[in-house]
């Protein structure tokens, strides 16, 4: 991204809590997603019941500050190599987020005219994203926090809910 980037208010005092934090937890979820936390770890458990399955309950560590990389593309580097992008095979992406795992986050940007994101660490490590196809009110990232979920599209627009917000009721913003 070049130097057009926009620092934005809203984020700035999304992300501000964590910023300086080390991410953990760094690994690849389904297909490309990507997933890292911040903070202090706490450990969730979820209960679900399906017909199929019946009941279900899922535990896992979570941090205070989780990021679900979703739909989009992104590329990891240090220190201007690239090291890993969304349609790599796993070992690299494995590679990429045993790097980014103990870097500190220095700062998230955002260009909403472009799309476009990247999020800064202490170590040299930029992990930048931009949309994928066409459709530009697809998702690219989730930031959740202890009360709240930051979502950035791929139309530059973000939203700012509590988690249990249902999507007809989430309010798109654009970047002021």
């Amino acid at each position: 991204m070049s130097g057009n980037d926009v620092y934005l208010s809203e984020l700035d005092k999304f992300v501000r809590p964590f910023i300086g934090y080390p991410a953990w937890g760094a690994r690849q979820g389904y297909g490309s997603f990507l997933t890292f936390e911040f903070g202090d770890p706490e450990l969730k458990v979820e209960e679900r019941n399906s017909e199929k399955r019946g009941l279900r309950r899922d535990a896992y560590v979570q941090g205070e500050w989780h990021v679900w990389i979703y739909c989009c593309v992104w590329r990891f580097s240090s220190h201007g190599h690239q090291i890993a992008w969304s349609e790599d095979p796993k070992d690299q992406i494995y590679r990429a987020t045993g790097m980014l795992d103990g870097q500190k986050l220095v700062s998230v940007h955002v260009n909403p005219s472009k799309g476009q994101s990247r999020f800064d660490f202490d170590l040299g490590g930029l992990l930048e994203t931009w949309p994928v196809g066409d459709d530009l009110t697809e998702e690219q990232w989730f930031i959740y926090s202890p009360h709240n979920v930051f979502t950035y599209r791929a139309d530059g627009k973000y939203s700012l809910e509590t988690p249990d917000t249902r999507a007809e009721q989430e309010r798109w913003l654009p970047f002021t």
